[in-house]
């Protein structure tokens, strides 16, 4: 796997960090605070270490990419994935990593609806900067891949498929 780019990660963990914790750096716990200033010359070996980064492995074995647990002003689990696709391109997504059921008649139950909507929402607004910003996201990837799918001369385009 070719190595994370510095100057791509740099640039998600400024935005994420920015929208995470609107309060600014004073906000930002301590262990996270060098995200969020990566210069493009660092050495990518320290900012891969626990317990902020853990790799993520691929199938068969090696790393496929890295969640980086920047967490944010309301809840500290929320990470940055960055994946190295297959033509070696590099993927970010941010994981609210708080798909969690619980049983009927819970008293949290309430709470965590509102935690993961703001979550879900903080997610896409951070999408949506990086992607702005030029970084490829999964949302994006996956347009792409279906507006080639639906263009005139594919082979599965409605076109092709006698529909339209």
């Amino acid at each position: 796997m070719t190595d994370l780019p510095v100057p791509l990660l740099s640039r998600a963990c400024r935005i994420f960090l920015a929208l995470s914790y609107p309060g600014g750096t004073d906000a930002i716990p301590a262990i996270k605070r060098p995200y969020l200033a990566i210069a493009p010359d660092q050495p990518l070996g320290p900012l891969l270490a626990p317990p902020v980064c853990q790799a993520l492995p691929a199938v068969g074995g090696g790393i496929r990419g890295y969640a980086f647990r920047l967490g944010s002003s309301t809840y500290p689990h929320l990470k940055l994935q960055a994946v190295c696709a297959a033509d070696g391109r590099w993927v970010f997504a941010v994981d609210t990593h708080d798909v969690l059921r619980l049983p009927p008649g819970n008293p949290d139950t309430e709470g965590l609806a509102l935690l993961q909507t703001a979550n879900r929402r903080l997610k896409e607004e951070i999408e949506r900067a990086w992607e702005a910003d030029g970084l490829l996201t999964l949302n994006a990837l996956l347009r792409r891949a279906v507006a080639l799918q639906d263009a005139p001369g594919s082979p599965s385009s409605p076109e092709a498929a006698g529909g339209r």
